[in-house]
């Protein structure tokens, strides 16, 4: 079966009578779908059609089912405003009336005279709606009412009936929520501000029964379903009262309208179940229908598809092998086309053989070159239009094919003229063919550039830094030591006695404050100088074992006053290292001075020194303290670092004494490794060269840093 003998039969005539004429692109797809898929296909088409169109009936009908109803319930509505808004306007008439008839007939009355409640019961007896007119003076008592015999409420004082005339600016009618009446039932009031004598004298209000709404609603509604209720212009429920309204809403369909003139509402509703009913019938009968339809429809394309089915398995096999060659085929082609890098292959004779788009992209050559083409001429074309600078075409194409086989494997990077950066990977491949890809590196060596360039500016800044410190470090320890040296003098009364021991005490904290602040400079000067590698060392013999009994003898009576024992274990012969003494000095002082301050009261430090292997001198400080985590011990040794958040308010300091001691033993050659855990304590242990030669320098050498004052 095919459906292509119409062309066929076209194109003969055309070829007959000398016409030109075209395949159509979509003839090769059509040849392709069998019988049997096309029989289905139109099964199915026929059948969703039939479908559609019953479906856009269904919907058309339910739209007109819905389209008049809401027609309908919308008359009810518009009714029921109309008829609502006469009945308040007669009442709100009604209730202007009483001013001005006060004013006529009974000018000097008082509210409660009893002249007054007979022309209120004149007035009720002239409405067919109203059960009730009162009035309410300014306090919310009841002042007079129609009906004289109907039981009282004691006051309305807090009413929104009254407090609401007494915020208004202009006159207007007010209209209550569904109340409970006295004399039971439910009835709604409207109510006016009542004027007497130019000032507000109290609120004429009319009690409306909420059954003379439910009745005049219920002439309106044409159908027992449709129901209609007065709202106000909020959502709240006046008629019927809310009791009776709650069982409303649910799958209803409802139309509101404004009452005019008035901040009410009218809202009709009706069941939709109710409304849908019939097109629900019609709905039923429709789906049986289809569902024969279509069961008759498919019963009969399956048939004709087993039957057209049994004369095709043998050219199946053949259109599968064709099928599977031509995806192999697309496949390969679509994964170079989309791997992202140019990518050529050449033959052992120099011709192309297999390339993707990119490739093109990638040496500005034709989208459309042809497999097949040469070596040579790709190369000669670009050497003509400049690629390779200025060159003999021909001589340059020929030198590059020889290198083009002789350079296997090789990696190289190439500059395109529109100044972008080829990296080129070749490759031979089995036979001697050879495989080459292209990448363009332009972004990665721009940002290899960028990331030098910010490099060297993050280094100038941190050289800037460091200078601005180093400077401002001088130029603030230069009145610090006149603070400190002046406030000496006063501390030991060197000129004479002080008279008041407050200014001797008062002396005493500058001088102390002054020396913290002095150490804290010199710390913030050392790191400065450190960063900066601008340390001053001096390189002379130092005996280790001096040094260290200097700075016990410095740390024991801070030891003592928090009962730690420092301990000592020395080596046995004399140790004597080329270092600078000051700086070896401080490093001993800050590890010290550090092990005493985070250890527990009444615990012990131990300070080891020992030489091990020849030619360095090994030193170990240990606590039984508060101890650090690996993440704690990083962040201690950065420039004012804390181990911890908490440190810096239970133990003060500026976190420079550990930074400080790593670059102070780095500039010595040496190193420092700390070994903790939290809760267990400390152990720093310091390797340094015995005979290391430092760079003499001239000029002033830093004072020591008094280690109980750093961080």
């Amino acid at each position: 079966m095919s459906i292509e003998w119409p062309w066929r039969g076209w194109a003969a005539c055309c070829n007959a009578v000398g016409i030109r004429h075209r395949r159509p692109f979509w003839l090769g797809r059509w040849r392709r779908v069998r019988p049997q898929h096309a029989v289905i296909g139109l099964t199915t088409a026929l059948i969703a059609v039939v479908a559609a169109s019953t479906t856009v009936t269904l919907w058309r009908s339910h739209r007109q089912a819905l389209h008049d109803a809401g027609a309908a319930l919308d008359s009810m509505a518009r009714s029921a405003a109309l008829s609502t808004s006469h009945s308040l306007f007669e009442i709100d008439a009604m209730l202007s009336g009483v001013e001005r008839l006060l004013d006529q007939v009974l000018p000097a009355a008082l509210l409660d005279d009893p002249a007054v409640a007979i022309l209120l019961a004149q007035l009720d007896r002239q409405s067919r709606t109203v059960s009730d007119i009162l009035i309410l003076d300014t306090a919310g008592r009841e002042a007079n009412r129609a009906n004289s015999e109907a039981a009282r409420r004691t006051s309305y004082a807090r009413d929104r009936l009254l407090t609401a005339h007494r915020r208004e600016i202009a006159p207007r009618l007010f209209i209550s929520g569904p109340l409970r009446a006295i004399g039971g039932g439910w009835a709604i009031i409207l109510s006016r501000r009542l004027m007497r004598h130019g000032g507000l004298a109290g609120v004429a209000a009319a009690e409306v029964p909420v059954a003379a709404f439910t009745d005049l609603f219920g002439t309106i509604a044409t159908t027992g379903e449709t129901r209609i209720v007065l709202l106000r212009d909020d959502g709240a429920a006046i008629a019927p009262p809310p009791d009776a309204a709650a069982a409303r809403q649910q799958a209803r369909m409802q139309v509101t309208r404004a009452v005019p003139g008035l901040p009410l509402m009218v809202a009709a509703s009706r069941n939709r179940a109710e409304i849908l009913r019939r097109w629900d019938r019609e709905c039923t009968a429709s789906a049986i229908g289809f569902g024969l339809f279509a069961s008759t429809a498919a019963a009969l394309a399956w048939l004709a598809s087993r039957a057209l089915r049994r004369g095709q398995f043998a050219a199946a096999g053949l259109r599968r092998s064709e099928g599977r060659l031509t995806r192999q085929t697309a496949l390969l082609q679509s994964t170079l086309e989309n791997i992202g890098e140019g990518l050529s292959v050449f033959d052992p004779a120099g011709r192309l053989i297999a390339r993707n788009l990119r490739f093109c992209e990638l040496l500005d050559l034709p989208p459309d070159l042809a497999l097949g083409t040469t070596l040579k001429e790709i190369l000669t074309r670009q050497a003509a239009r400049g690629d390779f600078g200025t060159v003999e075409p021909a001589t340059e194409a020929a030198r590059r094919v020889a290198e083009f086989y002789r350079q296997v494997p090789t990696v190289k990077e190439r500059v395109t003229p529109d100044g972008r950066t080829l990296q080129i990977r070749r490759r031979g491949m089995p036979g001697g063919a050879v495989v080459t890809i292209y990448s363009d590196i332009t972004e990665i060596k721009e940002a290899e550039r960028k990331i030098i360039r910010a490099r060297s500016e993050a280094e100038l800044a941190n050289r800037s830094k460091s200078e601005f410190l180093a400077n401002m470090s001088h130029e603030l320890r230069t009145p610090l030591n006149a603070i400190i040296g002046f406030s000496e003098i006063i501390c030991n009364e060197l000129f004479g006695p002080l008279d008041n021991e407050k200014y001797l005490e008062y002396m005493n904290d500058i001088h102390a404050s002054s020396l913290h602040l002095l150490s804290i400079i010199n710390d913030v000067l050392d790191m400065s100088k450190i960063e900066a590698g601008k340390l001053e060392l001096c390189s002379q013999p130092v005996d280790i074992g001096t040094v260290v009994a200097d700075v016990v003898r410095m740390m024991q009576e801070r030891a003592q006053s928090r009962g730690i024992d420092i301990i000592s274990h020395l080596a046995s012969d004399r140790v004597v290292i080329f270092a600078d003494p000051r700086a070896l000095r401080q490093i001993f002082l800050n590890l010290l001075s550090n092990a005493v301050k985070f250890s527990r009261e009444g615990g012990q430090v131990t300070v080891r020194v020992a030489t091990g292997q020849p030619g360095f001198v090994a030193f170990a400080i240990e606590d039984h303290g508060i101890g650090m985590t690996t993440d704690e011990q990083t962040r201690a040794l950065q420039p004012f670092g804390q181990a911890k958040p908490a440190i810096t308010r239970d133990y003060g300091g500026t976190g420079l004494g550990l930074p400080i001691t790593k670059g102070l033993v780095e500039a010595h050659g040496g190193t420092l490794a700390i070994d903790s855990r939290a809760g267990f304590g400390t152990t720093v242990r310091v390797v340094l060269p015995s005979h290391r030669e430092l760079a003499s320098t001239e000029g002033p050498v830093v004072a020591p840093v008094d280690a109980a004052q750093s961080g």
